[in-house]
């Protein structure tokens, strides 16, 4: 009990993440963390014998899978898989915000370096609706030389310019939590060296049940 008010449990946590059918891109990673973390979760693919890249995203109903959920997770790399992958994501964000539910997006360089700039371009025209995005320190390093921002600058003025609630980054061989987020700035070091995306989980599933302002981010961060 925090303030005289009860905490709510992990356990009661909603998440939704979209991705594709192979189970290994950062969505799919990012929930099975959560899961590990007794997290309710749920992904979203392509049907089976489906092509991804071709799959009819027009059947997932997007309204009823992510009404009364606290977050969804998506990774931006998902668009370049191919046009379905694309719409489903787009109207995936589109539908769950009207559902009330928060978005997370992961940013990370692709396979083929080159194609950051669509990635960061679609994460760019979507960023109102982001709740939290959440950099890999690959990424980090790639999108500071594209935006020509100073590495140190760039997740301030990602956060100043589209007014993403949170904007993060998890350094693994500092043990370093970085986030911007409207109430300030937040750079510790976790007790225990993570994964970036094991960082993410613990950030995102302790989060909703943290108190408000500061010291409540910077909780989540250490949790």
């Amino acid at each position: 009990m925090e303030n005289g008010l009860i905490r709510m449990p992990i356990s009661d946590i909603q998440i939704v993440a979209f991705g594709n059918p192979s189970l290994t891109d950062n969505a799919h990673i990012l929930l099975s963390n959560c899961q590990s973390l007794g997290a309710k979760t749920n992904f979203l693919t392509s049907g089976d014998g489906e092509s991804f890249s071709m799959f009819n995203h027009g059947v997932i109903n997007w309204r009823k899978l992510t009404n009364g959920i606290h977050w969804l997770v998506n990774s931006a790399e998902t668009i370049l898989s191919g046009e379905s992958p694309k719409s489903a994501l787009g109207a995936g964000m589109t539908f769950g915000e009207l559902e009330g539910a928060r978005m997370v997006m992961i940013v990370d360089v692709p396979d083929n370096p080159q194609d950051l700039s669509e990635s960061w371009g679609f994460v760019i025209n979507r960023i109102r609706q982001i709740h939290v995005l959440f950099l890999t320190p690959e990424a980090l390093n790639a999108v500071s030389k594209l935006e020509g921002v100073p590495i140190n600058n760039l997740l301030k003025e990602i956060r100043n310019r589209g007014l993403v609630p949170h904007v993060c980054c998890y350094i693994k061989n500092q043990n370093r939590a970085l986030v911007e987020h409207s109430l300030g700035s937040i750079d510790v070091v976790t007790d225990e060296p993570l994964e970036p995306l094991e960082w993410l989980a613990r950030f995102i599933c302790n989060l909703p049940i943290s108190e408000s302002g500061n010291s409540g981010v910077k909780s989540a961060c250490l949790s």
